[in-house]
């Protein structure tokens, strides 16, 4: 049985996740190990709803059934994802392994904030002849960001500057925060500083944009640099000069070690490795002709990107249209087929939808969703596996993923991916052999529209639940559950019409209680009430199931059904008269209870109306109740 390793990333990383999984996967093939990645995009911005449902996918996988876990720490610190999967790992007391992060009882593989940053700083002070700065930082309590500023603060001492520490911003290492926030601090600014230091590429990035905003170059008027070396940096103009920790390399010796851990090699605390400067555009330098060949790259996807951003835009309209009038939980199935087998090329050919089946449940019937946990059973309501629908069915969450195969001689990858609406747990996504979806956050869009299309087609099914209740509601009698005029009139003659046209044997009986009024005028309505309870009891059990019983008026009843050779209307009628007697005997009533009936067979052949076949009927029953009332 092949090795299962779990891996625990977030997705807003998208560049740092394509160096990082490619060591991994290179890794893990060398091994024939399958790895298990489990991504939320929670983010400093997002709402409380928004994080707790992001987070649940951390509660999915026992990691105790995986011979190992990896944490791409320096991704897992929106929302406190470190501490929640440290306490988890040494729970489940498997070799386990953090990368970029250090976790107090977790072996660690990380490259240092310190060397590279001093590097940047040298650069910026000896060659640029920066003095003065603007620290744009991640969250106030990440270790991280911290010892890059100290860094900085450092090599500025080393060489007599000083760093003002109210010429800082905590950008929280979002882009959309310092966009957001980065104009109001220009605004006051007497001047501008020498350059904006920035304690990743991401908040670096929004810098140059925001200064491209406000009039002002990078970096003729203002220096700026980042920390990580995305590619969209590189791809970025000017090209952002930043430190680069060699994650691809990382990676793969994170895996390694995991992998050592695996087959019992000894605890080996923290290997640390250096970071090292990278030299760009934006503090001032040229590249030559690699800068141009990087821009010259960069040009050709500043057009594909939004060309292919609007093609998924429709594929997701798409999605978003396949589930709007669905009205039961197997259509949401037949609307992903319609779809997808036209077109599946951003999910690939093996993919799987897979709810939560208290998600499932609440679609027909009010049942508050998870919001911590997951449900014993998943359905998976869509799924394709080499490009081939698969028929909706049901696994338990312990299985993660459908049709896994512990004995593939195939290196497997699979990306997993909350479905949520706010806090609630709608289920997860999978991904298999993938993982270029990560990119541009295409997998964050497409399950997004996933989870919301879901959500609307159980406002539909309960809509159409809620109609059919109103519907059958209008047409029942409330006192006996039978049917009542209305029903008559919309259920019970159609399906009289349609068994005629069809030409197929028919019935209609007629049935009344004897002496009503006389049990209405002496023992009063409720004892009234409790005979034509009991009748309609009496009726709906005598009958077959597919027979249509209507409470006609009053005290009477008319029955509607398909009249087959086995059925015999004479042991029918005996089989009322004779249950009438016995449970009005049995309930000790103070009054005697009994029925007339009359019934007609309707011949396919004859083509008299069904008015006149229900006159035959109600005479018969009226000849009946005559001869009764002769003996009481």
């Amino acid at each position: 049985m092949k090795r299962k390793i779990a891996v625990f990333t977030n997705g807003w990383n998208d560049d740092y996740l394509d160096f990082a999984l490619e060591g991994i996967r290179k890794r893990a093939a060398e091994d024939n190990i399958d790895v298990f990645i489990f991504m939320d995009y929670t983010s400093y911005d997002k709402v409380e709803g928004d994080i707790i449902g992001e987070l649940n996918i951390l509660n999915l996988p026992k990691l105790a059934a995986f011979d190992g876990v990896l944490l791409l720490g320096n991704t897992l610190n929106n929302a406190g994802e470190n501490a929640i999967l440290r306490e988890k790992v040494l729970e489940a007391k498997v070799p386990s392994l953090c990368v970029e992060y250090l976790l107090e009882g977790i072996n660690c593989i990380r490259t240092e904030n310190v060397n590279g940053m001093k590097e940047l700083m040298e650069h910026m002070i000896t060659v640029h002849g920066v003095k003065d700065i603007f620290w744009i930082s991640g969250p106030h309590d990440n270790e991280e960001s911290n010892e890059r500023y100290n860094a900085l603060v450092e090599t500025m001492k080393e060489h007599g500057l000083t760093v003002d520490p109210e010429k800082s911003f905590e950008g929280c290492w979002s882009y959309a925060i310092v966009e957001e926030n980065l104009p109001k601090i220009l605004s006051k600014m007497d001047k501008l500083p020498d350059a904006f230091i920035c304690a990743n590429d991401s908040m670096a990035l929004a810098t140059c944009v925001a200064l491209d905003n406000a009039g002002i170059k990078v970096p003729q008027d203002v220096k700026v640099t980042g920390f990580d070396n995305l590619m969209s940096g590189n791809y970025f103009s000017p090209i952002l000069t930043s430190v680069d920790r060699g994650w691809q390399q990382r990676s793969y010796q994170a895996m390694d070690s995991l992998i050592g851990l695996m087959n019992g090699d000894p605890d080996f605390g923290d290997k640390v490795y250096h970071s090292t400067f990278d030299k760009g555009e934006s503090c001032g330098c040229s590249m030559g002709d690699a800068g141009q060949r990087i821009q010259k790259e960069a040009r050709t996807r500043a057009f594909s990107i939004p060309v292919e951003r609007t093609i998924f835009d429709w594929h997701l309209i798409k999605i978003d249209e396949a589930v709007t009038n669905v009205k039961t939980p197997e259509a949401i199935h037949d609307a992903f087929a319609g779809l997808m087998e036209q077109d599946h090329n951003y999910e690939g050919d093996d993919f799987f939808i897979c709810l939560d089946q208290q998600f499932v449940e609440s679609m027909e019937r009010e049942v508050t969703g998870n919001t911590e946990g997951y449900s014993k059973g998943i359905d998976v309501i869509y799924g394709m596996e080499k490009g081939v629908t698969i028929p909706r069915y049901t696994i338990s969450v312990d299985e993660l993923v459908p049709g896994y195969d512990p004995d593939s001689s195939e290196t497997v990858l699979y990306l997993i991916v909350p479905l949520h609406i706010y806090a609630e747990c709608i289920g997860y996504y999978v991904s298999k052999n993938y993982i270029k979806m990560i990119k541009d956050f295409y997998i964050n869009s497409l399950t997004r529209h996933v989870a919301s299309g879901l959500v609307r087609a159980r406002q539909n099914i309960k809509l159409e639940t809620f109609n059919k209740l109103l519907a059958d509601i209008s047409v029942r009698d409330e006192l006996t559950g039978l049917y009542n005029r209305m029903g008559y009139e919309k259920i019970a003659i159609p399906y009289l019409d349609e068994l005629r046209r069809t030409k197929k044997k028919s019935v209609i009986m007629v049935a009344d209680i004897n002496r009503m009024k006389m049990i209405n005028d002496q023992y009063g309505h409720l004892q009234g009430d409790t005979a034509i309870k009991i009748v309609a009891s009496v009726l709906k059990s005598s009958i077959p199931n597919t027979w249509k019983a209507v409470r006609y008026g009053g005290d009477e009843y008319v029955i509607i059904g398909e009249y087959e050779a086995s059925e015999d209307m004479e042991a029918i009628k005996k089989k009322v008269l004779d249950k009438v007697t016995r449970i009005s005997e049995d309930l000790n009533l103070p009054f005697k209870l009994s029925v007339s009936i009359g019934y007609v067979l309707i011949d396919p052949d004859n083509n008299l109306g069904n008015e006149e076949y229900f006159r035959m009927a109600d005479e018969a029953m009226y000849e009946m109740k005559q001869e009764a009332h002769k003996l009481y």
